[in-house]
């Protein structure tokens, strides 16, 4: 379920809150004589460690003064950087400029952190190393006039409050993924990347640069991987998943690559800003592309055209029996550790798919040879080998949970993308994680409503859901939580094919993220953090940055009251300044509907319906949800066959809690089977006269989610003797995309039963026709309703 973090928002209270908020930080900030110890925000994002805000107020003149110490290497970086953001900056000698920074090693700051020191005497900033001197500026930089961005315009007579910030981050990995595969970006857009991340104190740049649909890094002993595996045929007019065939002499005009150079220039860019570049390199799967140019080094030695599209099941994998595959990914670590200083190089390792292992003759010679028992431990020989080679350049590999399987490499660091589950089992093994689960950090993901967003692979991450994520699992001890390096938010561009879709993607769901991964975890407030955001997105538009206005879309959430039949039902939304309106009746909310000031409690089936509203006027579409009473409320369910660990629903009370779910297949409230078919035992307690059992069933094609074949539905007066009342086949048609929610109804003459037994038939794998093919099929269900 996706886990939402803080308070319920009650809109009638929101604004006076905020403008009371915004009054204290005024006056404590403007007022002179004011003193507090309490942390103020200031409306910095991240939210500093601490802040005491102190008399008096720095004023900056006509011209403003700098010193750096020259014990920092980057000090003339530095000062260009400064004067970028200070019109008429100029250099002075310690003790007598206005803002003065030193860095000395052993001061008792942590690594990363700094203290900043705002007096009407001048600012002083002190860290014990160059990131803390660089994310001080970045503090301050937030405490200027938004002018700053864009213009050299005087910020004489700008006052900033005397003020002493002391600051570190909570960890030591804070990063952003971009895939430049799916989508190419020019360099100078990776360059902008890295300054939103820089804005925000992350310090990786994760480079996704090779995978199915394109190789984008020149090296120079294979020229092939830029001549041709960096192409493909156009078919940007077209969706991602649905893409025309390729015809014979079909030329390759869309794709790119970085040169060396670029790389180099990249890499530098970064590092002056105290960012890493982390390179990664696909291995043994999504390396399909390379097949274009060297078709011998797959399992089947068939040559094929790089994808211009989706590309699933992407059986197409590098042949772990052939010893030149070998040979060529070493030739490309080697050109790639002379490119990039960071300790770690990405080597992939997600979704290799083995079918191709299993046929292979080399592949299976291999597992002979080197006494594997599977292909699971193939991959994991595969990655240990490359794991050598990397640690014998001085480098260390990270890869996606999936290099698990088989056996984790020694030295390995786990990317844990499906979850927490890979990135728990690694930590409690002593190695070292980071934890990106696309539940809380796929920034591919839709963040608003699907109908009105720009197209996006799918799922739903609002900024609320971004913000409200702890990257430390519960179920790691003290001792185990150390090796959580942090975390970094994934986007993965199969949709995403302008900047400025790619700005609009990451913003402001970044500067969310940078608060998670920075700030003490203790201190997050949600509506503290939407205020303060609000001062800093007239920032990005300054610096020309696309971001997303957030969701319009309201979240209906609901729970069961202690002690009670009665249902719950919470109404949030993301904007804060706006009003929500439902009803119960299933009619259409309008501004004379009512408003939501406090939850709301069922007791008998009900529509929710409910929108945002600016004044009069309805700023969201309507989201609605349905709830039902009946004889099979709480009653004890047994199944067959266990639901899926992803989609549990409420557990074993999940299908009989009377809430329904909404289109969000992972909202929470559908419990999924996979392959398996739904069977369900309900005692009812004591023989009730029943005439009806009906089921919810989600379809969702795109998400491998189908409709059951049929159901069937038994009743029995003591649990073991059964008959069937009847059978219901279902007639929606699989091929519609649409996403849609569909009842199945059973109906039978009235009849005493105790036992009901509902049987949902799993089609098992996804059609020929879908993208999916051969794939196992998913059903989710809702809620079984027993009349």
């Amino acid at each position: 379920m996706i886990k939402l973090i803080g308070e319920i928002v009650k809109f009638t209270l929101v604004k006076i809150l905020g403008v009371f908020a915004l009054v204290l930080i005024m006056q404590s900030c403007l007022t002179p004589g004011v003193t507090t110890t309490e942390s103020q925000t200031m409306n910095i994002i991240p939210k500093p460690q601490a802040i005491e805000i102190l008399n008096g107020k720095f004023v900056f003149g006509k011209t403003t003064s700098f010193w750096i110490d020259d014990k920092i290497s980057s000090s003339s970086f530095f000062g260009e950087y400064l004067k970028n953001l200070i019109p008429g900056l100029q250099p002075g000698t310690p003790g007598n400029v206005d803002i003065e920074f030193s860095m000395e090693p052993s001061a008792d700051i942590p690594k990363e952190g700094y203290e900043l020191t705002i007096k009407s005497s001048g600012i002083q900033i002190l860290a014990q190393d160059e990131p803390g001197l660089f994310y001080a500026i970045q503090t301050l930089r937030q405490l200027l006039p938004i002018s700053v961005e864009n213009s050299d315009a005087s910020i004489s007579g700008h006052a900033i409050p005397a003020t002493l910030i002391k600051d570190y981050p909570r960890f030591g990995w804070r990063g952003m993924h971009l895939d430049v595969s799916r989508h190419f970006f020019p360099a100078e857009f990776i360059k902008q990347y890295i300054d939103m991340i820089a804005l925000h104190k992350m310090n990786t740049f994760h480079w996704h640069l090779t995978d199915d649909n394109g190789w984008r890094l020149e090296i120079k002993k294979y020229p092939k991987l830029t001549e041709i595996c960096a192409w493909r045929v156009d078919r940007e007019h077209e969706d991602w998943r649905k893409w025309s065939p390729i015809e014979p002499g079909e030329k390759a005009t869309y794709g790119g690559f970085y040169t060396q150079d670029e790389v180099r220039d990249i890499v530098a860019y970064a590092a002056e800003r105290q960012i890493t570049v982390v390179p990664e390199i696909e291995m043994p799967g999504h390396s399909s592309e390379l097949f274009a140019a060297y078709p011998e080094l797959s399992c089947r030695g068939e040559r094929l055209d790089v994808r211009p599209g989706g590309y699933w099941p992407n059986k197409d994998i590098l042949c772990a029996g052939n010893d030149d595959v070998f040979t060529l990914l070493e030739g490309v670590i080697d050109e790639v550790v002379e490119m990039f200083p960071a300790k770690y190089i990405h080597i992939g390792g997600d979704e290799a798919t083995k079918t191709y292992w299993e046929e292979c003759p080399k592949c299976q010679a291999r597992i002979k040879d080197e006494g594997l028992a599977n292909e699971h431990e193939l991959q994991s020989w595969f990655i240990q080998k490359m794991e050598k080679y990397v640690l014998a350049k001085g480098k260390r590999i990270i890869g996606w949970n999936e290099i698990l399987e088989g056996g984790l490499a020694p030295e390995a660091t786990v990317m844990s993308w499906q979850g927490e589950s890979g990135g728990i089992k690694a930590a409690k093994a002593g190695h070292d994680v980071i934890m990106t689960p696309y539940s809380h950090v796929y920034f591919d993901y839709y963040q608003g409503d699907s109908q009105t967003e720009p197209q996006a692979i799918g799922g739903y991450l609002p900024l609320k859901t971004v913000y409200g994520y702890e990257p430390v699992p519960e179920e790691l001890t003290e001792d185990e939580e150390k090796f959580v390096l942090g975390s970094q938010a994934n986007l993965w561009t199969e949709f995403v094919k302008t900047t400025s879709h790619a700005e609009y993607m990451v913003l402001p769901r970044m500067t969310a993220l940078s608060e998670v991964i920075w700030s003490d975890k203790d201190s997050k407030d949600w509506l503290d953090f939407r205020n303060r955001l609000n001062y800093l997105l007239p920032r990005f538009e300054a610096l020309d940055w696309n971001y997303s206005r957030g969701s319009f879309v309201v979240e209906i959430l609901p729970g069961r009251t202690e002690n009670s039949k009665n249902i719950r039902v919470d109404l949030i939304s993301e904007q804060i300044d706006m009003q929500l309106r439902y009803t119960m009746d299933g009619s259409d909310p309008t501004a004379e509907s009512p408003l939501y000031e406090e939850p709301l409690s069922l007791n008998e089936d009900a529509l929710v319906r409910a929108s945002i509203f600016d004044g009069d006027t309805r700023a969201g579409r309507i989201i609605q949800r349905g709830f039902a009473f009946h004889h099979a409320l709480d009653a004890k369910g047994v199944y067959k066959m266990p639901y899926s660990r992803w989609y549990k629903a409420g557990g074993d009370q999940g299908l009989l809690d009377g809430i329904l779910g909404s289109e969000n297949h992972k909202d929470g409230t559908w419990q999924g089977f996979q392959v398996d078919d739904l069977e369900l035992t309900i005692d009812l307690g004591e023989e009730r006269t029943i005439f009806k059992t009906e089921m919810n069933f989600l379809q969702s094609t795109n998400s491998w989610i189908f409709m059951p074949e049929y159901i069937e539905v038994s009743l029995s007066r003591d649990g073991e003797n059964w008959e069937v009342v009847d059978r219901v086949d279902n007639e929606v048609n699989e091929k519609d995309e649409n996403i849609g929610i569909h009842r199945l109804s059973a109906g039978f003459p009235s009849q005493k039963t105790r036992y009901v037994k509902v049987l949902a038939k799993n089609r098992g794998i996804c059609p020929d026709w879908h993208q999916g093919a051969g794939d196992k099929a998913w059903i989710m269900c809702d809620e079984v309703i027993v009349r």
